[in-house]
């Protein structure tokens, strides 16, 4: 079967991707960068839910679903980057990244969460410090991105 990919506007589609277990549950939902820090620390439970059930219902939604046949597969959040890129329009001076320095080698998925260099130096960043932080062997490092 082939794999089609839809706008996640059913909610109950979208739960099954990033829903919790228990629906009084203060985590999931693919929220922390979504919303403010302090509504998404503030969202408990169910509300969690409600608040994503409403982004179902916006233009763009929260992001899209991968269908095989018609069950639910994948999930992938998507929005425009100035939703999340709010900190040169409240005047930082910068942004600020810990990426690992992999150096090229292969970086075990459920630890390449936080980046490589590679990807922040294609994004525009540009090596500021070395940090003592190491992940899944690989040294972290800070990278930055001048917004002046």
């Amino acid at each position: 079967m082939a794999i089609e990919v839809r706008a996640a506007t059913k909610f109950d589609d979208v739960k099954t991707m990033v829903g919790p277990k228990r629906a009084d549950a203060n985590v999931c939902w693919c929220l922390s960068y979504r919303i403010p820090s302090k509504q998404n620390i503030a969202a408990l439970g169910p509300e969690r839910g409600e608040i994503v059930k409403n982004l179902c219902r916006q233009d763009p939604p929260p992001g899209v679903l991968a269908y095989e046949a018609d069950e639910v597969v994948g999930w992938a959040a998507v929005h425009p980057r100035a939703d999340t890129g709010f900190a040169r329009k409240r005047g930082a001076p910068a942004v600020e990244g810990y990426p690992v320095d992999n150096a090229g080698q292969t970086v075990d998925l459920t630890m390449a969460y936080v980046g490589t260099r590679t990807l922040f130096e294609r994004a525009g960043f540009t090596k500021a410090a070395d940090t003592d932080s190491v992940l899944n062997g690989f040294p972290r490092i800070l990278m930055r991105l001048d917004l002046s």
